[in-house]
């Protein structure tokens, strides 16, 4: 027979009106919280799509180039823009050679080079820090020779430096917003993000082709002994 442990705890739980339950108040700011608006929705979202396209594009076998111009369409998709390029260092000559990119005159862009602490680009690989122009045609640092050769009109843009273990590796450029006059705070938010994702993409991409290429000289040896 068992007995009544009267010290032993109720864990029944009470039972709750259906009316009593959806007329609890709910704070009156729940909506007016900058975690519910539009902007912070449509700023998660962009976040989420972008890294779920750059995991999904680590697995895939592309060249390096190609990987590149990957992860730059992956930007361009979530922030609308005409135009974009991804610069790389070459450390030996201190110049940036565009390593991707998409747009108009983009197959034209790739035989130029911008030397570190010139232009846009160069500014932003040297300082380390993005630059956003508003009005490119007022900025002093814009190379209107490379514009001018390759038939681009740019009339915004935005500039980030991507650093890969601490260095600098290249820069991000995104150019002429689409569907705004210009880039918006949560653009140059989201921006910066995705910067970071992709520094960190192409750090990823670097260290698995370095295994791989260690793998493939081990099996070499192993053949040629």
């Amino acid at each position: 027979m068992e007995e009544n442990d009267s010290n032993s705890p109720d864990l029944s739980m009470p039972e709750i009106e259906l009316e009593e339950a959806n007329s609890l108040p709910l704070p009156d700011n729940v909506f007016k919280d900058p975690l519910f608006s539009a902007d912070s929705f449509a700023l998660a979202t962009g976040k989420y799509v972008a890294l779920d396209s750059m995991l999904k594009l680590l697995t895939r076998d592309y060249r390096f180039t190609e990987f590149a111009r990957e992860l730059l369409l992956i930007i361009m998709n979530v922030v609308k823009s005409e135009a974009g390029s991804i610069l790389e260092v070459n450390q030996k000559e201190r110049v940036l050679f565009f390593r991707a990119s998409v747009g108009q005159s983009s197959d034209s862009i790739g035989k130029f080079t911008v030397p570190i602490g010139q232009g846009i680009a160069g500014y932003v690989a040297e300082s380390l820090q993005p630059l956003v122009v508003a009005d490119v045609k007022e900025n002093q640092r814009h190379l209107k020779s490379i514009e001018k050769a390759v038939g681009f009109e740019t009339r915004n843009l935005v500039a980030l430096p991507l650093v890969v273990r601490g260095r600098i590796f290249g820069v991000i450029e995104v150019l002429n917003r689409v569907g705004e006059e210009n880039y918006t705070v949560a653009d140059i938010e989201l921006l910066n993000y995705l910067c970071e994702a992709a520094a960190k993409a192409i750090e990823i991409r670097l260290m698995l082709s370095w295994v791989q290429t260690q793998a493939e000289n081990k099996d070499s040896k192993a053949v040629a002994a």
